[in-house]
């Protein structure tokens, strides 16, 4: 199928779609009305002043015949009549006024009068019909110009001339009426850069399908499709490239539909699909799996070979379906096939509709959770395992907790993705960050930490933004911290999408903010990252050290880190110690500090002094050290995150 096919196939749709656009038909009624009053009291004037005894009678007629169709109009106009019958009432009006308008002309029996100028005001009706009607209406005008101008006394070739004029005005104007309304009614159901059709004329056609399906039976589906990392191309090569390679992605999307088939685009780059008459020989998942094909290619844009891929989501009709309900459920399948991975489709289901709908309450909640005081930060201690502060509790790393009166507590491996696809992590990170130092200034100042004692606070790659480095140093400055208390902690992926965090880093690396690596060897690891970023700490992952003791490669690996990491001058934290002899492991591999369940679990923030305790003693438990390790110094983490 192409685009001049579908449109075709569309045309009746969206002819009845956008009938009323430039007036209803009600409105339109309306106005003919009040127009038809007006020119009866101008003919009526022209009469009374203008006109001798002998032609004014008839003239007179014209005009009182005009007022009472006119009234006529006005009063169809505010009754209940169908909108079929408000068309026939309006052409019927236009052509009545034609007539009148003629008749006038002929009993006033004055070449050069002016009543022959009203048939220009039915001129511009006739270009917001269809063609068929327009048309039909400037064949009448014409020809009641040609009666009326045969019937005046005068030359020949004067009244030839006069018709001539008359006619191609009346032509003119309706011409130039129906391409501005065609125009209007092409910006209204099409879309500029595709030629698509958009959201309204999809869900007309969603509409009418499913009329259908009432009527006769049968599968109506509707198809969400969403490019994957649009925004990148976007981003990288510039709008103009995105826009090519959306109208590049047109045609292969049609190939892969039928006729009868409707794709629109509802903005951005997002697409969507109508299909009925699915049965046995075709059915929505078939039409989705072909749909998905059409990725395997690339795209020449602006001299470059672009793979791109689409997520699908598919909704089926059911009891009760409508245009918005198919494409709500559409929606919300589309980005569950999102989870799965770019270039995947997924069927709507009840499962589906309930990961939508909890999706939909945490971002609400999120939305209030400050104000409602649902948030807390609980606080994990950091030990040393080795060097000069060995046996001595580091600081703590800040984890942010939510529990919801609705959704009770919620971990944060679910909701900040959430705040992060609302864009609120950047808030919530901003108060985790003021709530932290708070909180550090306040044992310092009770002597529960010592001077030394550091807090780590997780930053987001939203948060890594050129205005980090200041907001840090006015918080630190609200509570009279220095630097050296605090450690951000970012992940790879952070450094890796953020698209300034070498300057970033370096900024706050200056201003005497640690700076740790966390979750290292799990994201995008790159050896060049780590002798380049300015680091002061790497963070074995928990995965990692969880096989220390029964996989090989996992402690060659650890064991790898801690040998680069002290070369490049850093230090190491290894996360999730859950166990005793994972913990000597570490200590005798040389690792300088820990974290982790065996320790201590992160607690409310008037549990922490406690916390600090306990995790000193169980670090009394270990056996003693085989070798030494890199002095741990400092340490951190961002606005949510997991215990270690």
């Amino acid at each position: 199928m192409d685009l001049a096919q579908m449109w075709r196939a569309l045309a009746p749709l969206v002819a009845a779609e956008v009938a009323d656009d430039v007036f209803t038909r009600r409105s339109l009624a309306r106005v003919l009305g009040l127009q038809y009053v007006l020119g009866g009291a101008l003919a009526l004037a022209f009469a009374l002043l203008v006109l001798p005894d002998a032609t004014r009678t008839p003239v007179l007629a014209c005009a009182l015949t005009a007022f009472g169709a006119g009234t006529a109009m006005g009063v169809v106009s505010v009754v209940r009549v169908s909108s079929s019958t408000l068309t026939v009432l309006s052409h019927a009006c236009i052509l009545s006024a034609q007539v009148v308008v003629a008749v006038a002309h002929v009993v006033a029996r004055a070449p050069g009068g002016p009543l022959l100028l009203f048939l220009l005001w039915t001129a511009p009706y006739a270009g917001i019909f269809s063609a068929r009607a327009r048309w039909l209406h400037v064949a009448a005008g014409c020809t009641a110009l040609v009666v009326a101008s045969w019937w005046v006394p005068g030359a020949p070739a004067a009244k030839a001339v006069g018709v001539v004029i008359f006619a191609a005005t009346v032509l003119i104007t309706s011409m130039l009426t129906s391409r501005m309304t065609a125009r209007l009614r092409r910006s209204a159901t099409q879309d500029p850069l595709t030629g698509l059709p958009n959201r309204r004329i999809l869900t007309a056609a969603a509409r009418a399908a499913l009329a259908r399906r009432a009527a006769r039976g049968g599968t109506v589906a509707v198809l969400l499709i969403d490019l994957d990392r649009f925004k990148h191309v976007n981003d990288t090569f510039g709008h103009e490239s995105g826009d090519a390679l959306l109208q590049q992605v047109v045609p292969r999307l049609l190939a892969a539909l039928e006729p009868g088939d409707v794709l629109a685009r509802l903005g951005g780059d997002e697409f969507a699909v109508v299909c009925e008459g699915l049965g046995a020989g075709r059915d929505a998942v078939g039409v989705a799996a072909r749909l998905t094909a059409v990725w395997g290619g690339a795209f020449a844009v602006g001299g470059r070979s672009l793979h791109v891929s689409g997520s699908t989501g598919v909704a089926v009709a059911g009891e009760g379906a409508t245009p918005r309900t198919l494409l709500r459920d559409a929606d919300a399948a589309m980005y569950e096939s999102k989870r799965s991975g770019p270039g995947a489709f997924r069927l709507f289901s009840d499962d589906v509709s309930a990961r939508a709908e909890r999706l939909l309450m945490l971002e609400q909640g999120l939305q209030q959770a400050v104000e409602r005081d649902e948030l807390t930060v609980h606080y994990q201690p950091v030990v040393a395992l080795s060097g000069a502060a060995a046996g001595c509790t580091l600081g703590a790393e800040a984890l942010l907790r939510w529990s919801s009166p609705e959704l009770v507590a919620v971990g944060p491996d679910e909701f900040v993705p959430v705040a992060e696809g609302a864009g609120l992590v950047a808030a919530l990170g901003d108060w985790v960050l003021d709530r932290a130092l708070g909180d550090l200034a306040g044992w310092r100042a009770r002597g529960e930490v010592d001077e030394d004692f550091q807090v780590a606070v997780n930053v987001s790659a939203h948060q890594l933004t050129a205005a980090l480095p200041d907001r840090v140093a006015e918080l630190l400055a609200r509570h009279g911290l220095g630097a050296a208390s605090l450690g951000l902690e970012l992940t790879e992926t952070a450094v890796v999408t953020g698209g300034t965090a070498a300057e970033v880093l370096q900024r706050l690396r200056d201003l005497g903010v640690t700076l740790l690596l966390d979750d290292f060897g799990t994201g995008y690891s790159s050896l060049s990252q780590l002798q380049e970023l300015p680091f002061h700490v790497v963070k074995v992952d928990r995965s990692f050290v969880a096989g220390m003791a029964s996989c090989p490669r996992d402690r060659a690996l650890v064991l790898a880190v801690l040998s680069l990491a002290g070369a490049l001058g850093m230090s190491v934290v290894a996360e999730g110690v859950e166990d005793a002899r994972q913990a000597e492991q570490l200590r005798a591999a040389g690792c300088g500090a820990a974290q982790g369940w065996y320790f201590a679990r992160a607690v409310p923030r008037v549990d922490l002094p406690a916390a600090v305790v306990e995790a000193g003693a169980r670090l009394a438990l270990l056996a003693p050290p085989a070798s030494l390790a890199p002095q741990f110094r400092r340490r951190s983490r961002v606005p949510t995150g997991r215990e270690g």
